[in-house]
């Protein structure tokens, strides 16, 4: 059997993606190789955090091989499964023993789990039925906003309980499906402005949070938290040297500092220096990392990467027939997309919150189900193939499960 043949077999569905992906993956495995020294320091384990996060990642290739041969119609017979798991699971971590005073985790067959990510996907998969369900000739009909609010406000509601920023990323993503799906004007200017209504009076809230809250554990602790980071990122005026405070602000200075000795092409991989000094230099701020060892040739490189990938989902979007994978791919491409946009604005910013760079930061749960992301991504670029070719059969393929893939001709990108 040649090398092509076997590529086709492998390797079906959107090149391009497939490419990305590798490359990613490649990425993440050098920054994150050079990012674990203050991990290994701790840990006295070299080797340890690197076979890890290489196990994720080849983890990660069989999820994505596995979820890209998976049909469009298994995807869509599994959007309530994975909607439903993720929401008992957000729950059962408000009952778990908490990590660093966080309900985020959930213990799995004695592996730690966030289900936050899984309800993310499910969210996702549960916006893009409702809107499919619910459309018409001028778009999507007044009647789906009130289904996505009843199955988005708890999950979001107990994520935004955790973690502020992963609930911002969720609830501008279902607005942007919602803006795609050609909503009713006057629902999206209502929405847009109580998410205005609500901003504010949550962040008055915020500010007039006293210190003394903070001794409280739990939520009284985290709007502190999030008060302090607030008025750090307003902060405008330029502090001396002799004056300025690195303690309590490590992962901001020690960020800025590997940024501003990166110049273009960067001190080369391997060979950071801040990334001893960075907490959590091998998630949260890996980005920092790589544009202090690429430059800034290699952080615009990065970026390119994931904007590649929205891009591509809005060429295989235009290519379905059936508005499911259509929403669904678009919906896949934005949350994917803007978390990697918050995390390097974070890195690059004045603003500190816990957000992985997708598939680039250690993280077995994340990495494993941005590999399903990119799964689907394929899967349903290979239906989109097949829609272009032969619309009827694609369409049949929605509603019958079929295995017969002799006819398919995956191997050409869309």
């Amino acid at each position: 059997m040649g090398s092509d043949k076997i590529k086709k077999i492998l390797f079906k569905g959107d090149k391009i993606i497939w490419a990305v992906f590798f490359i990613i993956c490649a990425i993440s495995w050098i920054e994150g190789f050079s990012a674990i020294s203050r991990q290994v320091y701790k840990s006295g384990n070299y080797w340890g955090p690197i076979l890890k996060h290489s196990g994720f990642l080849l983890s990660g290739v069989f999820v994505v091989w596995f979820m890209h041969n998976m049909r469009v119609a298994w995807i869509k017979k599994l959007t309530f499964v994975i909607y439903w798991l993720g929401l008992a699971g957000l729950v059962w971590a408000q009952f778990s023993s908490k990590i660093n005073d966080s309900a985020r985790w959930i213990s799995v067959f004695g592996m730690t789990f966030q289900p936050m990510e899984l309800a993310k996907m499910g969210l996702i998969m549960v916006t893009a039925l409702i809107i499919t369900e619910h459309q018409d000739e001028n778009g999507t009909d007044r009647f789906a906003l009130k289904k996505i609010l009843l199955y988005s406000s708890v999950p979001v509601l107990l994520i935004l309980k955790e973690n502020l920023s992963t609930a911002m990323i969720i609830l501008l993503s279902l607005y942007m499906m919602m803006f795609i799906a050609r909503f009713p004007g006057k629902q999206l200017l209502v929405i847009m402005a109580s998410a205005i209504v609500t901003v504010v009076i949550g962040l008055t809230a915020i500010m007039l949070t006293p210190e003394s809250a903070a001794n409280d554990k739990g939520i009284g602790q985290k709007v502190v938290t999030w008060k302090h980071r607030i008025l750090d990122a307003l902060s405008s005026e330029p502090v001396s040297p002799e004056e300025y405070v690195v303690e309590g602000n490590e992962q901001r200075t020690y960020a800025n500092i590997a940024i501003a000795s990166s110049h273009i092409i960067g001190v080369g991989p391997g060979n950071s220096v801040q990334r001893d000094f960075i907490p959590h230099a091998y998630s949260d701020f890996i980005y920092a990392v790589i544009i202090e060892e690429l430059g800034l040739f290699g952080g615009i490189v990065v970026l390119m990467l994931y904007m590649t990938i929205l891009y591509r989902c809005g060429k295989i979007a235009k290519n379905c027939e059936d508005p499911y994978p259509a929403f669904l791919i678009m919906g896949i491409g934005l949350i994917v997309t803007m978390q990697a946009l918050m995390h390097m604005y974070i890195s690059v910013g004045n603003f500190v919150t816990g957000q992985p760079l997708p598939l680039i930061s250690q993280g077995g749960t994340s990495i494993l189900i941005n590999c399903v992301y990119i799964g689907m991504i394929l899967s349903i670029s290979r239906y989109a193939r097949r829609a272009s070719q032969n619309p009827a059969q694609a369409n049949r393929e929605l509603t019958e499960i079929t295995t017969n893939d002799n006819n398919e001709e995956d191997e050409e990108r869309v």
